[in-house]
């Protein structure tokens, strides 16, 4: 019996009657009740069967064979697709929700390093610190640079959103096959992972879209323009420089905004591997490249930022880079240079070391390159390459008016090694200490026309006042053998011949310590007077001052009486544009006449007296010249109204100079060497600035005194001073100091003269006379010395208790018994 379509529910028995209409053949009687088979088409069936044929309406589906047993009904997989769309919008949204915009910036993003610039029209950096990356401002990168790195960074900058969906399918991609995922970024989702601290450096698909929700967002926030500067102040482009502006200067010594279209798309090719690719060469990573170099310019004709005809021109000539990456050019005294720039630096409050390497900071300078090689031929031209590896020298000149140090000569740095000669003590100053002598005399208002007495020699006690030449405990004191005799004469008679005694007395009736205390009012430091406790030698220059106090010292006569810190820091500015205070003070020593009073006294030395070489015909000059005992150093330190200079040379073994090409013996002084070199510095810068010839003030002498310490007596010689050297003083075998070497004794004279074999009077008189016969009978003890210095040894009938030579103190001992250090020699 059938019983697919037994109905439980139906009368015992019952069957269901077939569905008129099958087409099927005759069937048993339907039992009463029994339903059809679903679907099927009913016919006269019998009890509980069908028709033959029929179908049942709900037939289950074939069961799916082989492959097709794996792959899901459709619908499953529309379903599963709607929802991970959905979970995965929901999550970016989440996550583009969640995301802030960051403020912090990376570590190091923002520092830049400072920049020294020269004093020239240029500015020429004398040298960069800390920091490889100098921050421009938009005004200050060229367009042509901005289109070159847009060409081949981001096509799509100016019009995408931030980020490039072929960028981020790309990205996606790369991640699940191992690829890079950083490739294909826009330069807006550069600068977000180079530039923010949010994000890591890692490579991951979070860091990937964390990367493009911040650069969305950067877009929304910030114009094309601002994330392109930014991008470009950051970016990398090798040779340790970040952002255009340190590139430009590594590569190509220029500034971003000299760049040519060239330089520019070479730059932005850089960007893609800075650290592989070369900038000359044939090898595979020069021709790299070139070849990406002139896809740069070929789109940029593309985009509609250059014409075809200069991208051609451009084509036409690869840029040449410069071989060393530093743009500043050192100079044999560039050492010097950096090491005084430092120094100054370090006497700027609140700046430091760390805030000058990391914020920016632009610092002037007065230094002009020109002035500087002036001084560099000035010392060249007196042949100093051929003088003993032992002679040092030095040249430093400074602006009166504002203090400002223009120039220098610091040595060879061959010879010298990192110590200058003009910012650190080198020698002693000599008799070029003597106008802080006059202007302590002048500050108490004692004119130039007070009379002082000058005979040598004199001896002294701790007041100034004369003790008996054989006593004890004095301050004894000599002139320069070739000074001749001297009586009571002015001031400004004993600054134009260096009158030694004059201005150890002057000294001591000033009180040691006042003078001291002048000098430190024009700029000496202390540190280079205390040491010597304010004796009566400190008048001769028995202290180590270093040239650059002493140019600014004898600046502030020139300047009025108006003495200013010298420096050659002259301006700082931060990365804003705030000027940065600088210490310089500058303040009154002498009034207006007492300054030209000391300029009176110093003319002399020029126009008759030791320092006669520095004179500049048609411009005025003053100064004083300084030789140390034993020739040891020399000095000559002057002004013009426009400018302050000083010289020196010495022995580094502190011993005679000698060997010097055209100089014999002990014949260096202030007055030869010195005094050329420093006139032939000045007519160099004179003639550069075109300075017109500018008197020196002319004084009045009001409210100054005429003191007479001492009177002149009635006797022509003893109220004579002694005349002026001439151009060509008569000999210098005497150490005088004043000019060519006297004959050799012991050879026979070539020229015949009413002199010749006759002893010198004081003034080396008549014509070749012999020095080494003594004037008179017994021998002076001056003349005793004076034959003691030249031979080594006493003359017969010379005691052997003769006073020091002239200008040695012998050690003799001060008004207290203190011992006294020497008296230096002075021309």
């Amino acid at each position: 019996m059938d019983n697919d379509f037994w109905n439980p529910t139906g009368p015992p028995g019952g069957r269901r009657a077939a569905r008129p209409g099958g087409p099927s053949g005759p069937g048993g009687p339907a039992g009463p009740g029994g339903p059809g088979g679903p679907g099927g088409p009913g016919g006269p069936g019998g009890p509980g069967g069908r028709a033959p044929g029929g179908r049942s309406k709900g037939k289950k589906k074939p069961k799916k064979t082989g492959w097709r047993r794996y792959v899901p009904d459709w619908k499953i997989v529309v379903g599963v697709f709607t929802l991970g769309i959905l979970g995965l919008t929901t999550l970016v949204a989440v996550g583009y929700a969640t995301t802030p915009l960051p403020t912090a910036t990376q570590k190091g993003v923002k520092d830049q390093g400072s920049t020294v610039y020269y004093a020239d029209q240029k500015h020429t950096p004398i040298e960069r610190l800390g920091a490889n990356r100098e921050i421009l401002k938009p005004e200050q990168i060229p367009q042509v640079v901005k289109d070159a790195v847009v060409a081949i960074e981001d096509r799509g900058f100016y019009t995408e959103s931030g980020v490039s969906p072929r960028g981020i399918a790309r990205a996606l991609y790369n991640n699940i096959s191992g690829g890079d995922t950083q490739g294909a970024s826009t330069i807006t989702q550069q600068l977000a992972r180079n530039y923010y601290a949010a994000l890591s450096q890692d490579r991951s698909v979070s860091r990937k879209f964390k990367e493009i929700f911040i650069s969305i967002k950067l877009s929304e926030k910030k114009s094309k323009e601002e994330i392109l500067d930014l991008y470009l102040n950051t970016v990398l482009f090798g040779r340790q420089s970040s952002g255009i502006g340190m590139a430009a200067h590594r590569y190509f010594h220029k500034t971003a905004a000299q760049l040519t279209v060239g330089e520019a798309a070479m730059l932005a090719a850089l960007i893609q591997r800075p650290n592989y690719f070369h900038t000359q060469g044939n090898d595979p990573r020069a021709l790299a490249l070139k070849d990406r170099w002139q896809t740069v310019i070929k789109n940029m004709v593309a985009g509609g930022k250059l014409t075809q005809t200069d991208a051609d021109k451009a084509l036409a000539k690869y840029p040449r880079t410069s071989a060393t990456w530093s743009d500043t050019k050192d100079t044999q005294q560039t050492v010097y240079l950096k090491q005084r720039i430092d120094e100054e630096l370090s006497q700027i409050k609140g700046l430091t070391p760390d805030q000058i390497a990391t914020g920016g900071y632009k610092i002037y300078t007065s230094i002009d390159p020109d002035w500087m090689k002036f001084a560099q031929a000035a010392m060249n031209e007196k042949g100093i390459k051929a003088w003993p590896k032992n002679i040092g020298t030095g040249l430093v000149a400074v602006d009166p008016a504002t203090g400002e140090i223009k120039a220098f000569y610091g040595g060879e740095p061959k010879r010298n090694g990192a110590y200058d000669t003009v910012f650190n003590p080198s020698a002693q100053v000599g008799s070029s200490f003597k106008p802080y002598v006059l202007a302590t005399a002048l500050k108490n208002n004692f004119s130039i026309k007070s009379m002082i007495d000058g005979h040598s020699p004199q001896n002294f006690d701790g007041l100034g006042n004369n003790l008996p030449l054989g006593q004890k405990g004095g301050y004894l004191v000599h002139n320069d053998a070739g000074d001749g005799k001297m009586g009571v004469i002015t001031l400004v008679k004993a600054t134009e011949m260096s009158v030694n005694t004059a201005y150890v007395k002057l000294n001591l009736l000033m009180k040691p310590q006042e003078v001291a205390k002048t000098a430190e009012d024009f700029g000496v430091p202390a540190t280079y007077l205390n040491k010597f406790d304010h004796q009566g030698g400190l008048a001769l220059g028995i202290a180590n001052i270093p040239a650059v106090y002493q140019a600014a010292g004898y600046a502030a006569f020139a300047n009025n009486g108006t003495a200013i810190t010298p420096h050659l820091i002259t301006k700082i500015v931060d990365a804003s544009g705030k000027s940065i205070p600088l210490p310089w003070r500058s303040h009154r020593v002498l009034t207006e006449d007492q300054a030209a009073q000391a300029t009176v006294a110093m003319r002399a030395v020029v126009t008759t007296g030791t320092g006669k070489r520095a004179n500049i015909p048609g411009r005025p000059v003053a100064g004083k010249t300084g030789t140390t005992e034993g020739n040891v150093a020399a000095w000559f330190v002057g002004y013009t109204p426009q400018l302050s200079a000083a010289v020196t040379m010495f022995s580094t073994k502190n011993k005679t100079m000698t060997n010097i090409p055209g100089f014999q013996g002990k014949s260096v002084y202030g007055g030869t060497i010195p005094a050329e070199i420093w006139k032939s510095f000045m007519m160099k810068v004179a003639d550069k600035a075109k300075w017109a010839p500018k008197d020196f003030k002319t004084p009045t002498y009001d409210g100054s005194i005429k003191q007479l310490w001492d009177t002149p007596k009635a006797t022509p010689t003893q109220t004579s001073a002694a005349p002026s050297p001439t151009t060509t003083p008569p000999c210098q075998g005497n150490g005088n100091g004043h000019g060519q070497p006297c004959p050799n004794s012991s050879s026979p004279s070539t020229t015949t003269s009413p002199g010749a074999g006759q002893p010198c009077d004081q003034f080396n008189m008549p014509l070749n006379c012999n020095q080494d016969l003594p004037p008179s009978t017994p021998p002076s003890k001056s003349w005793c010395a004076s034959y003691k210095s030249r031979h080594g040894t006493d003359y017969p009938g010379c005691s052997t208790k003769t006073t020091p030579p002239p200008g040695g103190g012998g050690g003799g001992t001060g008004a207290l018994g203190a011992a006294q250090p020497p008296a230096r020699t002075e021309e």
